[in-house]
Order: structure tokens, then C-alpha cells, then sequence
């Protein structure tokens, strides 16, 4: 409905029944932002204002099927109910608390669970379905976290811990394949039927989608691109993607080398985050704002790294025969587009052959911090049927 047959119903309504009556009865079989819309069309601002609160949306939920999304990381868990479209109707975060073990993170997401629904004007049993994106390899046949170190575990059941709890169908995967395919159903890969997408943030990770599917491997460990080995030579630890392309690797070099460049911006910058005793580690809006000032010392490492990101992802398209690559992660939109570009550029002259190198696709993520959840939630819908 288009905002000004909404407006023609709103004045039919109020014709009948007055302003509070037609508010209520609008919001129970319209969109709000329709709503919205047509009530700032009319002029009643004071109505678009009331049709966007929760005890409207909630009449208007109750008539349309939510999943549930979740993005479990170490650190926070991120909850989204989504429609069917694709759309966030309402969320909540919470702190993870990994380190109070499981049975304590399940029951906080349980929590953030019923905070999401609190803020929809939903039950949590009215929801049809749930995804969880979890960290680390995931079976995600049986629901199993096989592994996930940054929580502490190993073969959590999570799956059916949950089905057990709630009663609804639960859907369980890695956390870069849902975000994955969260940018593949309704992010920057909609309509593509195969691409790769690499997260680059605190590490590096992947999720591959391929031919209209995620795929995991054999063994659901598809997509640790992080853990590619780069170099021959040198420690284990020391050759891999995440080592040179991840914030924790760029913030590495860049602390070895500022010892040597006390004149550059981000040795300015270290020294302000030491003296404060309780800044966490560097972020990577600390290097953006270097590297946007043009420090020659973030711009040779920053550009270096996003050399060899490039190399690994033309390694996979030279193997793969991918046409679309999404970039995402704290350091991609926090770099923006001068780093996708620098990516673009390494992968377009490294694939081989190089005659596709025109046809392959950069993009940068649409969802950005909503991939994770809307993935899981559509990933949860496709299950469901």
C-alpha cells in the first residue's frame, strides 16, 4: 500500500471513529512506516510518532510470522527478529560472558532472547524459528559447535540444548557462513548463486556460498581463511592470512615499526592508548584515522596486507571460478573504500587466468553488523520451508 492510499484510508477512518481508534486499527494491517508515511503526508506528526511504538508494532507482528537471528561471538551476542523479508523488526545485545562457561551463556541468550521479543511486543513462543551463528567449526547437520576457543567450547550439543528449552526448530552454523549467507539472500550478493565473502576484523574468516548453497566441506571447516598459509618459511603462527590481514596482525607490525618512526601519526597514537591504562587493544578506527591522514607508516603496512588479502582471495577464484567477492569486517568499513579498492586491485592482477580478472566482482557489505543475525534468521526461514 502506497502512502497516500494509506492517507485516504486514514481520513475514511477518521471520518468514522477519531484519531486514536483510526491509529490503532491502521497499525494492525499496514506497514508502520506506511503508516508513517501517510500520516506525515497529513500532516499528523504526533500520530507517525504513536504508530512506531511497541504496543502498534506488536499488533502488527501478530499477524506476520519472526525467526529469530543470533550472532554469538566471544564478547557480545546480537539478537534480530526477522520477517520473512528479511527485515529487522526489533533486537537486543548482551555481553557473552564466555568466561562464566556454557550453561551461562545459554541462559543469556535465552535472556537476549526475551529482551529482542520485549522489544517487539512478541512472546517468545510466538516465534516460528531460530538461527545461531557460533564462532569456530560447526556441524551443522546435528547443530554441534565442534569447536569454538574465544567460548570455551568443544562439541556443544547447542542445537538441541535449545530445541529442548524454547520447542521451535533451531538452525546452528558458523558464524561467516551465515553472515555470508545473510549478504547472499538479502545483502550485497543478492541474486548471485555463488561468491565468497571474507570478514576482516579482530581475525580473518570466510563464508563461501556456491550455487545457491553454503558450502562447508566435508568436514564444516570450509572458509577458515584465516588460516591459509601464506609463506614457506618462518614460525607456524607467523605465515598465515590472519597475520598479516587481520586488526591483531596490522596492529602487530605496526607496533614493531613505530619504534623506528616516532614521527609517524600512529606512534603519536600508541603512545596516547599506553598512557591510558584501561584502552583495550587498538581499533581499527584508530587506524583508519591514521591512514586517512596519510601516515606513510599505516599506509605501507595497511596497503601491504591488503596486497596479500588479495592474493588469497585470487588464489580461491583461480581454484573456485567465483565471479562476486564481499568484503566486511571492522577493518574493511572502517578503511572503506580506498582498502576494498587496494584488495580490487591485488586480486584483479594475481587471478589467473587473467582474462576473467574483468569479470570478477568487489563489493562491500550491505549488512555490515546486521549479517550475522539476518543471516542466521534466513538461514533458519530456509530450513523451516
Amino acid at each position: 500500500m502506497c502512502p497516500s492510499t494509506a492517507a485516504s484510508c486514514v481520513r475514511y477512518s477518521s471520518m468514522r471513529s477519531g484519531a486514536t481508534s483510526k491509529r490503532a486499527s491502521l497499525a494492525t494491517w499496514v506497514t508502520c512506516a506506511v503508516v508513517r508515511a501517510a500520516a506525515l503526508e497529513l500532516g499528523l506528526s504526533g500520530m507517525a510518532d504513536e504508530c512506531t511504538k511497541p504496543r502498534y508494532l506488536g499488533a502488527l507482528m501478530a499477524k506476520n510470522e519472526l525467526a529469530i537471528g543470533i550472532d554469538l561471538g566471544g564478547t557480545n551476542m546480537s539478537v534480530g527478529l526477522v520477517d520473512r523479508r528479511g527485515r529487522v523488526v526489533a533486537r537486543s545485545k548482551k555481553k557473552t560472558k564466555a568466561q562464566e562457561g556454557r550453561d551461562v551463556v545459554i541462559d543469556r541468550l535465552i535472556v537476549a532472547m526475551e529482551a529482542a521479543c520485549e522489544a517487539g511486543n512478541v512472546k517468545l513462543a510466538d516465534i516460528r524459528t531460530l538461527g545461531i551463528g557460533a564462532p569456530g567449526p560447526v556441524d551443522s547437520e546435528r547443530g554441534v559447535v565442534i569447536t569454538a576457543g574465544n567460548l570455551g567450547w568443544k562439541n556443544v550439543p547447542l542445537g538441541e540444548i535449545l530445541r529442548k528449552r524454547l520447542g521451535i526448530p533451531v538452525t546452528v552454523d558458523n558464524d561467516a557462513n551465515v553472515a555470508a549467507w545473510g549478504e547472499a539472500t538479502v545483502g550485497a550478493g543478492e541474486g548471485c548463486q555463488s561468491l565468497l565473502a571474507v570478514w576482516v576484523g579482530t581475525g580473518v574468516g570466510a563464508g563461501i556460498v556456491m550455487d545457491g548453497k553454503i558450502w562447508r566441506g566435508d568436514l564444516f571447516t570450509a572458509g577458515e581463511f584465516g588460516h591459509v598459509i601464506m609463506y614457506s618459511n618462518g614460525q607456524p603462527g607467523s605465515r598465515k592470512v590472519e597475520e598479516f590481514c587481520s586488526r591483531t596482525g596490522i596492529v602487530r607490525s605496526l607496533r614493531t615499526l613505530a619504534g623506528l618512526n616516532p614521527e609517524s601519526l600512529f606512534h603519536k597514537v600508541l603512545a596516547r592508548h599506553e598512557a591510558d591504562g584501561k584502552a583495550g587493544p587498538i581499533g581499527s578506527s584508530s587506524i583508519a584515522e591514521c591512514y586517512n591522514a596519510n601516515d606513510p607508516l599505516v599506509r605501507d603496512v595497511v596497503d601491504s596486507s591488503a596486497e596479500l588479502l588479495g592474493i588469497g582471495i585470487a588464489n580461491w577464484i583461480t581454484m573456485a571460478s567465483m565471479r562476486t567477492v564481499i568484503l566486511g569486517g571492522g577493518i574493511t568499513e572502517a578503511l572503506g573504500k580506498p582498502y576494498a579498492d587496494r584488495v580490487e586491485e591485488s586480486i584483479r592482477r594475481h587471478v589467473f587466468p587473467s582474462a576473467i580478472a574483468p569479470k570478477v566482482s568487489v563489493r562491500m557489505t550491505k549488512l555490515k553488523d546486521d549479517a550475522g543475525v539476518l543471516g542466521a534468521a534466513m538461514l533458519a526461514w530456509d530450513a523451516l520451508g
